[in-house]
Formats: structure tokens, sequence, C-alpha cells
């Protein structure tokens, strides 16, 4: 009697652990891979000016559109960024997933979509490794609204004469990035006291232009790691990110955010990672 309810209670635990694990798989396929979250950070510097004070930028990062990111989330997107008003919005590569059959209909759909998004400055883009396979990549961005920085700079002004200096590096990965090119300008004098951000795709290429001692980079790619234990982090990093994953590094005088992203890469799943964009609020220190 005791030997037969010994394996009743082991095949009721065997089903109870296998109950367990579909429920997690399914709640990492279908629930942890959609909503989106909002990361707010305020961001303090001296070389903030008066006029860029309170100035709010948000960040969206790695679509990946067509894995598990389909057209109600880009409009879902959409309304959430222009919910927060931002000054400018920076997108930070990877619009489509590799595996993605990418044809003139879809990137038409998306160039419209993204046209709608508002902000009061700019909207900035960069290219992504998995961008340089797209065709006319940057003509979709730009007829979206959007001036891509691919090895450029450009100066942000507002309420003032004193500029942002804003600069955008192509992806390492797709070896295509060129630092001293970009930031070369960096060492005039009349940008040294400017407020510098670096957006790029990469993380891990943070220390190809360390040296250049800007305030403020923007990047993406490491979706954080994708699956997450709490207290361990990212289980799986990956190229271009296995150095910086998470979600903030403060590295001498700069600070480095790191975007989840909105979609997954690779596989189709999340895990205490929701897709998420950054709103990040500039203040004078």
């Amino acid at each position: 009697m005791e030997e037969e309810r010994s394996i009743s209670n082991g095949k009721l635990f065997f089903i109870i652990f296998i109950l367990l694990i579909i429920s997690t798989v399914l709640w990492a396929r279908f629930i942890s891979t959609k909503g989106l979250i909002v990361k707010e950070y305020p961001v303090y510097n001296t070389n903030i000016t008066d006029n860029f004070d309170g100035l709010k930028i948000v960040q969206f990062s790695d679509l990946l559109y067509g894995r598990t990111v389909n057209k109600s989330d880009v409009d879902k997107l959409v309304t959430k960024i222009n919910e927060l008003k931002p000054d400018i919005v920076v997108f930070t590569g990877n619009l489509f997933d590799k595996d993605t059959i990418v044809n003139n209909n879809l990137k038409n759909d998306i160039e419209k979509k993204l046209s709608k998004i508002n902000a009061k400055l700019y909207k900035f883009a960069i290219y992504g490794n998995l961008d340089k396979k797209i065709d006319n990549y940057d003509i979709l961005m730009k007829n979206a609204g959007f001036t891509v920085l691919s090895n450029s700079s450009d100066l942000v002004y507002y309420n003032g004469t004193a500029p942002i200096f804003v600069s955008g590096l192509d992806s390492m990965l797709a070896n295509s990035m060129d630092v001293d090119t970009t930031l070369s300008p960096l060492k005039e004098e009349q940008y040294q006291d400017c407020y510098k951000i670096v957006i790029t795709h990469e993380p891990d290429s943070y220390d190809k232009f360390k040296d250049y001692n800007v305030d403020l980079v923007l990047s993406g790619h490491s979706l954080n790691g994708q699956v997450r234990v709490p207290f361990v982090g990212a289980i799986k990093n990956k190229k271009g990110s296995l150095k910086y994953n998470n979600a903030y590094y403060k590295i001498g005088n700069t600070d480095m955010y790191i975007s989840g992203g909105i979609g997954t890469s690779n596989y189709s799943f999340r895990w205490f990672n929701k897709p998420s964009i950054n709103l990040y609020r500039l203040y004078k220190k």
C-alpha cells in the first residue's frame, strides 16, 4: 500500500514538473515577448547647458520585426513613444530579424508606421549589423523622418547657442565602423565643453572610442541578454555584447545605457526581460 502511494506521488510530481516546464516555455514565448515597458533614467552632467536642462530623449532598439514583433506591436510602440512627447528619438539599429523576408511592401509598411513617431527636435538612426544587409535601409529611415548617422555627426541646437554633439557609428560586427573619422572633431577646442553623445549598435564597441571621453553612449544589440535570471543576469550573451550587456554602466565620466530592445533574436523567447524602450531626461549638474 505504501509502495503504491509512493508510486502515485512520484507520478504526480512528474506531471507537475512537466506542466511547470510547459507553462514556463509558453509564458516565455507568448507573454514575456509582448507588452512594452518604459525604463526612465535621469542623466546628470556638468556639460549639459541651461537650454538643454530637462531634454527628453527616447531610445528604441532592435525592433527585429518578423520573429515575435508584428505590425500591431509597431503601432503600440509608436503610440507609446508619442505619449512620452520626446525632444529627440534615437533608433540604435536592427530593424528586421535576420530570418524575415523583407520585400518592398513590408518596407513601405514599416516606413509609414515609423514616420508617425513625433519628436520635437530630431529623430536619429544608425545601422545595426543586420541593417547592413537590407537594401535601401537608409532611404527607408530617411523617408520615415530619421536622420541616419552613418559614421557621421550632427549638432543639435535648441533655445541657445551651445549645441549637443551627436555622433552615430556604423556596426562593428559589419566591419563598417570608422571611429577616428567620426569622432575626430571632438579633439577640436570648440567641442571640449560640449555635451557629447555617441550612438552605437554594439556596446562592446565602446572600448574602441573610450579615449574620446564622451558623456553619453546609447547602444543596443545585447537585448540585455534576452533571457535573464534574477540575481544572476543574462544566461547567454551575443558577440558584440560579451563585455557590456547590462542596462547601465558608469565608466569614468561616461554614462553608457544599453537598450533591452523590442524583439527577439535567434530564439523566440524572453525571460525576466520584457520588451522595453528607454526614456532619458538630461539635467544640468
